[in-house]
């Protein structure tokens, strides 16, 4: 008996010590390592990279059955180790088309994650109730759609934006390890 508790106390310890190891995945990849190395990883998978710089690289591929879409890959500035992917689904161009791809998205991520531990929906200027002037508020930066999951290993974030002259959800995977070796590389140098 003395066994069978140390044993599963022994088990129990592992596996709260992998989790606490564990990396957010993207794409089934786990978001560690040289950025430059997740992105090929990326392109193994069929990514192709458009463009490459020190802030980080953007690749177009399929995500989410959905060819085309662009994916950007954040380095940590000072290690190089991936700190955070987005994705960014087009979504239209008109506020219906916008919002329906929005609710799709968030839709997909409650039946894999469940619900959201933050959800927001709000404008921060008048939209006279119409979608010609919430588009608006979308181009502008005044519209907040937003809505956060804390998983194993970090959190994602499904939000609105405007990019390049087109409207996009984005999905963001920020990595917890990661991004806390970021912060603290900020914090020592001040």
């Amino acid at each position: 008996m003395k066994r069978n508790i140390i044993t599963t106390m022994v088990v129990l310890m592992a596996v709260a010590l992998n989790a606490q190891n564990a990396h957010l995945k993207f794409k089934g990849i786990p978001i560690d390592g040289e950025y430059k190395a997740f992105a090929q990883q990326l392109v193994q998978k069929g990514f192709k990279q458009i463009e490459s710089s020190p802030d980080g690289i953007i690749l177009t591929g399929n995500f989410m059955a959905t060819p085309g879409v662009m994916v950007v890959v954040y380095p940590d500035p000072t290690s190089k180790s991936v700190s955070a992917v987005s994705a960014l689904v087009e979504a239209g161009d008109n506020w219906p088309t916008i919002e329906d791809k929005y609710y799709d998205v968030v839709a997909t991520y409650k039946e894999k994650y469940g619900e959201p531990s933050e959800h927001v929906e709000e404008f921060t200027t008048d939209v006279h109730n119409e979608d010609f002037f919430r588009k608006n508020a979308l181009h502008d930066g005044q519209c907040n759609y937003k809505s956060l999951w804390e998983v194993e290993g970090g959190h994602i974030v499904i939000s609105l934006a405007y990019f390049q002259f087109k409207y996009y959800v984005v999905c963001a995977y920020a990595d917890e390890q990661n991004v806390k070796a970021l912060r603290k590389t900020i914090i020592d140098d001040i």
